[in-house]
């Protein structure tokens, strides 16, 4: 990197280029070079030299000042600086480029950073160097905006939101400082030098608290406002998942008892992130497969798998139901009208009746058949108007299922004359008149019912693949705004009565054909989703579910419903993982945290070592990930997620713990005077 010196030199031997583009960028280079150099220039100390106390608070702020105006640098200066690496490597002649410092140079022409406010002793460098260290992402944003929501309610947390951030950053502060100052002193003034000492000073400085640090951290954030009853109903959750053999994570058991929870953004990450992705790669490549024998194993409890097409079953069931409660009225009535046909009418008074066609053709139909059993009766005979009146009903249902409209004006006319019938009898013959009545009372109360609800759409669906979707939903309804528990427990019970494993079998059959729909491969791979897919299709609002709930019970048993119930809950619970690409801001935020913070966006006086601070970012993030990916995927990972989010992040605990989460162990001698929570 050229210094100010370098850069005038340059330009004094390039004069002839004035007003070319690489003119223009050595021109403002040196304007930042010697900007920056006039800042930093002062006199050398004794170590043990001390600042003018008047001064300390100035100082410290232009500290503070100038590790922000460096991180705004980071941006600000980004243009300009890949112009200046292109002009570097295409023209010939041109000096070492140094790093675009715009903020800094505006604030230092402006005099709010001016040399008088600079440390000049090597103690108060080291403290100016980790001022500016704290104000350039040392001290997270992150950290400051949660302990601000915390201030109020819960100071003591709030003051450990930041203490963590301060702590590391005074501890990398000193370090890189002091390697500086350390630097100088011996006369090593080798930029390279300096860029690589102080930078691994300061990554080791944050180290040992970094992995534990922040899987802790992330992992407290999933046990906030959860009461301790939520965290034994998720961990009996997670522990009941693994004996289905369809194993959840600790974060899905954790979402689904709470109905959301962080740490399913922070699977989503550690599931794409490169040290953790195999492990969870693992875990979840066998969920689809698990899903379809977890899937058998529950609906045995429903009912044996059927052999045949059971949609026939139930449309026959159905049927069987109205054809007999018409011959249970029928057969309640037929003593009024077997008594009414005992009786008389005299010739004379079928004149007016007689006179309309319809009713004329009806007695003439049923005296010349013994399909009625009134062949050859006289046409006055009570039994033969009965029988015809029977008949003109025949006829009106016949024509009132018909499409066309000559047939439809005829059900119009033959029911008109139906009615001229019946109250023609009704006034002849009072037994008739009773038993009209009574029929009349069961059709509207018994009948109609019947024919016009559930029972009656299922009659009229058929079998086959059609008929399934029919009553499919007319018994499981997706968005059931009518349809209510009460009612498929009558229609089961109905039908159960024709049919004894119908239904059940039916439920079985139709239950297993949404789960083949909604778990089928997709083209990347296996569906990783079907079940959660499945769960939602078939039971994803409270209505829907207490209809499903009804029709199970109904069918098979309160123990069918309970099986059927948890699995449904386990798959809900696999619903909760984030899917691909999802939240991918928060993501990018988890990844800071699981940096540690800070440690990247390190600013010292002229070094910035971004290339070793975001190695060992990397190297953290990964080891962070490797430990969250081991708690999500364990049987026991809600406690010892509890646990290790509880440990004090220095602790000889929260090293055993650490390390034997991470598969490997090491032995530490407690302290008498070390806290272990």
């Amino acid at each position: 990197m050229a210094s100010a010196e370098e850069y005038a030199q340059w330009i004094v031997n390039n004069a002839d280029k004035k007003g070319t583009p690489e003119f223009q960028t050595v021109a403002k280079a040196y304007e930042e070079a010697k900007a920056e150099e006039t800042i930093s220039a002062g006199g050398t100390e004794s170590v043990l030299a001390t600042e003018p106390s008047a001064s300390l608070g100035a100082k410290l702020g232009q500290s503070a000042i100038k590790g922000a105006a460096g991180f705004v640098d980071l941006a600000a200066g980004f243009p300009e600086n890949l112009k200046r690496g292109y002009q570097y490597f295409t023209t010939d002649g041109m000096p070492t480029p140094r790093v675009s410092t715009p903020v800094t140079t505006y604030l230092a022409k402006k005099g709010v950073i001016t040399p008088e406010r600079e440390f000049t002793s090597p103690i108060g460098k080291v403290a100016g160097f980790t001022t500016e260290l704290a104000t350039s992402g040392g001290i997270r944003p992150s950290s400051l905006y949660k302990a601000g929501n915390l201030l109020r309610t819960d100071l003591p947390q709030a003051l450990r939101e930041v203490g963590s951030d301060v702590g590391r950053t005074a501890l990398q502060g000193a370090a890189g400082g002091s390697t500086q100052q350390l630097l100088q002193s011996i006369g090593v003034d080798s930029p390279i030098a300096n860029f690589l000492a102080t930078g691994g000073a300061m990554t080791l400085a944050g180290a040992p608290t970094a992995i534990r640090q922040t899987a802790g951290d992330i992992a407290s954030k999933g046990f906030q406002g959860i009461s301790p009853e939520q965290i034994r109903q998720a961990d009996e959750l997670l522990k009941r998942s693994y004996q289905q053999g369809s194993p959840l994570t600790a974060a899905e058991a954790l979402a689904q008892v709470t109905g959301g929870n962080p740490l399913i953004a922070t699977q989503r990450f550690v599931e794409n992130a490169p040290k953790s992705a195999p492990t969870m790669a693992d875990f979840l490549r066998q969920r689809p497969q698990s899903n379809v024998e977890f899937m058998e194993r529950t609906l045995s409890g429903v009912s044996q798998k059927p052999s045949l097409d059971t949609t026939a079953r139930i449309s026959s069931a159905a049927e069987k139901v109205i054809s007999g409660a018409e011959q249970g009225v029928t057969k309640n009535i037929e003593p009024y009208y077997t008594k009414a046909g005992t009786q008389t009418i005299a010739k004379s008074d079928l004149t007016g009746v007689m006179t309309d066609p319809v009713i004329n053709d009806a007695v003439k139909a049923v005296r010349s058949t013994g399909k009625y059993g009134v062949k050859d009766f006289a046409e006055n005979d009570p039994r033969t108007l009965i029988a015809a009146k029977q008949y003109l009903d025949d006829q009106y249902s016949k024509l009132s299922n018909a499409v066309t409209g000559a047939e439809k004006n005829a059900a119009r006319i033959n029911v008109a004359s139906t009615n001229k019938l019946d109250n023609f009898l009704r006034d002849q013959l009072p037994d008739y008149d009773v038993g009209a009545s009574k029929y009349q009372t069961a059709y509207r109360t018994q009948i109609n019912p019947l024919k016009q609800g559930q029972v009656g759409e299922l009659a009229e669906t058929g079998a086959g693949e059609k008929a399934m979707k029919a009553q499919q939903n007319i018994l499981m309804p997706s968005n059931p705004q009518v349809t209510k528990p009460e009612d498929i427990k009558r229609t089961v019970d109905l039908l159960r009565r024709k049919d004894p494993t119908a239904v059940q079998d039916w439920t079985r059959q139709s239950l297993e054909g949404f789960f083949n729909e909604t778990s089928q491969k997709l083209q990347g791979g296996e569906n990783q989703f079907g079940g959660a897919k499945f769960a939602a299709n078939i039971a994803g609002n409270k209505q829907q579910r207490e209809n499903l709930r009804a029709l199970i019970i109904e069918s098979s048993g309160i123990q069918a419903w309970n099986g059927f119930e948890k699995m449904l809950e386990t798959m809900e619970a696999q619903g909760k993982r984030q899917p691909m690409n999802s939240a991918t801001s928060f993501n990018n935020m988890i990844a800071e945290e699981f940096k540690s913070g800070g440690a990247g966006k390190l600013v010292t006086s002229g070094v910035k070592p971004s290339i070793i601070a975001n190695a060992y970012d990397e190297f953290r993030m990964g080891k962070n990930a490797e430990l969250l990916a081991k708690l999500l995927t364990d049987p026991d990972g809600i406690n010892k997620l509890k646990e290790i989010s509880n440990t004090r992040p220095n602790s000889a605990k929260a090293k055993v713990l650490t390390n034997s989460l991470l598969g490997g162990y090491t032995s530490v001698k407690e302290s008498p005077f070390e806290e272990n929570k």
